[in-house]
């Protein structure tokens, strides 16, 4: 949208709606009101009925109090990061006039729906090193933005940009941060109420990574806990927050988020490494930390230590302005106003990434509703020349039979310029011919992702796990010693396409991380075992090359994982134990997803931004402190290896410092008093079933090979674009 000198950032959030409205003073954004509305009541309590209605209620009450200032003035409004979809890749050094073309061809291989079913966006960052061009493509679905813009069209706003939340965040940091191509790698962790987001914005382009983890999965977690204490989620969200609870009450409390706690971490590690592992050469090891979620007790702190990551809240603005008297309500909101201040500046034609993904036709519509003033002034003129030319037919009339003889060469000319460019139009559809094999070659190729998930989890069955450790008896799994279980657990799949260009062959390299705890007698670690004969890697090699197999193994990809060993919810540092099973293989396994390949261009397949992963319940059966095998690391805020210290949340950023047990209180608000309960006598809490000790440890890896199609080369056109197409 063009640059204005007004906006309104409006975010309509699961706990409350949140707007600012921006002003451009002396080129300066200026924040001249914003507001907070809590919902009635959390829209995620299972107790809302109608969550529609109770957004419909809220956004009525802000249309009623800034009805004045909302009219005229642009609005920019979010979906929330888990309500679209978001993919990161990178094109080839192409010529500007193929660009758009090439996007377009990207847009429809990574949306996973039809693309008539959507709308979509995309983002083309400047070029890195290599020349390759970074680009990403983002969407949502018809039908739920048809849901939304009805809904807001019956409170009287009609937004004139629809961007995702993670977008707006990335845009209110680089502006705030000033941050330019240079500027060092600058991370955020978003916590929202049912879900949150990892965005890393890196020398001029940025990504991000939605996963299904927010506040409302640690409220959950309490009410199961408590449920015969009669705590309601309302009850729950205020247990939650508070940060001087009596001793039962912060017993139970550590008990049920304990799991929780573990799953986010595991969750941001997951991105930060995802992330690092696509990118070459880069570490994370700072973050700014923004939502509500962020003032649980302990929380930021638990983060920090287990990720080894100095993790900060955003709580102030260093380049925004405020006009007026309430600048320590503002302050007092900075955390949470992020996203809305993101779209204001979106609205006032300053962000990095101008991202819109309303329906084109409203699009369209608003844009000619602009421009009506300027056909009416057209409309105006073409009557005054008309009138002129009218009283100078008789005058020009003598003049026309001169230039008779110029008009005929310039017929001439004008024929010429046809036959040119109908020679120019047959040249092109010639020349799409090889494009559109291409893109009929899709087809032939749709069967390879199904092999390539049947191939991998057969290899891991070749470790041969006993019925027990598959089975759904505790008391049998943990009969079975840890080092000697040989259950392997597939966590995260990927693969990116690529293209061998000494060959010309079209290839697949596949990610596959997984999680097992099985160590041969006298090893460090579980290289042994999966090397084995008849093992994993075994069954690669054997099964290479497969009459009914779309593709071949190429076994000198293949490697053994560097292994991450985890003890007590605690990750080392990963060994680079890890070898080459082939000659020729000197290229080991890292992290986490994602590709490791050195060929950048190509989208991954498994992991990115789109959420899908299973709701998280709890308590969880076998959490990292209670003994499970694959859940992630960490227990809830204060807890080291399955203990029940609580650490205050200080401030300090220094994560190697030692803890000290917090003096408890037995003083809570004046205004809401817990009742007095003593859970470990009356309710005692039934512990999950162990499947882990605390020194047991469990290793996470991933195997990475390559596969190699079979049928046709790749081919060679469109010349320009040289990349391999995604399968």
């Amino acid at each position: 949208m063009p640059p204005t000198r007004t906006a309104w950032g409006i975010e309509v959030g699961q706990f409350a709606l949140k707007a600012l409205r921006v002003e451009l003073v002396d080129g300066d954004v200026t924040v001249t009101d914003f507001t907070v509305i809590p919902h009635q009541r959390v829209l995620s309590d299972p107790a809302v009925s109608d969550q529609t209605g109770m957004i419909r209620h809220t956004l009525a009450a802000f249309v009623s109090a800034h009805a004045e200032r909302l009219a005229g003035t642009p609005v920019v409004m979010s979906l929330p990061g888990n309500a679209g979809f978001a993919r990161f890749s990178s094109l080839p050094p192409v010529d500007a006039k193929m660009l758009s073309s090439m996007v377009e061809y990207e847009a429809k291989q990574q949306i996973p729906f039809p693309i008539d079913e959507v709308e979509w966006d995309s983002h083309v960052f400047a070029q890195d090193e290599s020349g390759q061009c970074p680009i990403g493509v983002f969407a949502v679905t018809k039908e739920r933005l048809q849901e939304l813009l009805s809904l807001y069209a019956e409170c009287g706003i009609e937004p004139d940009v629809l961007t995702l939340s993670p977008v707006a965040v990335a845009n209110a940091l680089h502006y705030d941060l000033d941050l330019e191509e240079t500027s060092p790698i600058v991370a955020c962790v978003d916590i929202g109420t049912t879900s949150s987001d990892a965005i890393v914005i890196d020398r001029g382009s940025f990504w991000f990574r939605t996963f299904p983890i927010g506040g409302s999965n640690f409220t959950e977690s309490i009410v199961q806990t408590l449920e015969k204490q009669g705590v309601n989620y309302g009850k729950a969200e205020r247990i939650k927050v508070d940060r001087m609870p009596s001793e039962n009450v912060l017993r139970a409390r550590t008990m049920a988020m304990r799991g929780v706690t573990g799953h986010l971490v595991d969750e941001i590690g997951r991105s930060r490494e995802f992330y690092q592992d696509a990118h070459q050469g880069t570490d994370i090891h700072n973050a700014f930390g923004v939502g509500s979620t962020l003032k649980i007790s302990g929380l930021r702190t638990k983060i920090a230590a287990d990720l080894r990551l100095n993790l900060t809240r955003f709580e102030e603005f260093k380049r925004v302005k405020l006009a007026g008297p309430d600048a320590p309500d503002f302050a007092a909101h900075s955390i949470n106003l992020l996203t809305a201040l993101g779209l204001g500046i979106q609205g006032l034609g300053l962000a990095k990434v101008q991202l819109n993904l309303s329906p084109i036709s409203r699009v369209r519509q608003r844009s000619w509703k602009s421009k009506t003033p300027w056909f009416v002034a057209a409309a105006s003129l073409f009557v005054a020349t008309g009138a002129a030319m009218f009283t100078s037919v008789v005058i020009d009339s003598t003049a026309l039979a001169e230039l008779k003889h110029e008009a005929e060469s310039a017929d001439e000319v004008s024929k010429q310029a046809k036959a040119l460019v109908a020679g120019l139009g047959r040249a092109q559809e010639s020349s799409g011919d090889a494009a559109t094999t291409n893109m009929t070659a899709l087809l032939d190729d749709r069967e390879v992702w199904a092999y390539l998930v049947s191939d991998t989890y057969a290899a891991l069955a070749a470790a041969r796990p006993s019925p027990d450790e598959v089975g759904s008896d505790p008391s049998k799994i943990v009969a079975i010693a840890a080092p000697k279980r040989r259950l392997v657990q597939l966590q995260d799949f990927s693969g990116t396409p690529r293209v061998d260009k000494d060959n010309n062959n079209r290839q697949i390299e596949v990610s596959v991380r997984i999680s097992l705890t099985h160590v041969p007698s006298g090893d460090s670690d579980p290289t042994k075992f999966f090397n084995q004969t008849g093992g994993i890697l075994d069954w690669l090699r054997t099964n290479k090359d497969r009459a009914d197999a779309p593709y071949t193994i190429v076994e000198e990809s293949l490697v053994v994982p560097n292994w991450t060993k985890i003890v007590g919810g605690t990750r080392e540092v990963p060994s680079t134990g890890g070898s080459s099973t082939s000659p020729g293989s000197d290229s080991p396994g890292t992290g986490f997803g994602g590709s490791n390949s050195s060929d950048n261009s190509k989208p991954t397949f498994g992991g990115g931004g789109m959420a899908g992963r299973k709701k998280i319940t709890t308590p969880v059966v076998g959490g990292p402190n209670s003994g499970g095998t694959l859940s992630g690391a960490g227990g809830e805020a204060g807890d080291s290896a399955g203990g029940t210290s609580d650490p205050s949340d200080d401030g300090s950023s220094d994560t190697g410092a030692k803890r000290t047990k917090r003096v408890r209180t037995e003083v809570v608000a004046a205004d809401e008093k817990l009742p007095e309960v003593d859970l470990a006598k009356d309710a005692p809490i039934p512990t999950a079933p162990s499947l882990l000790s605390p020194t047991d440890a469990r290793f996470e890896g991933v195997l990475k090979f390559k596969v190699t199609l079979k049928g046709a080369p790749a081919s060679a056109a469109p010349a320009e674009a040289g990349a391999a197409e995604p399968q």
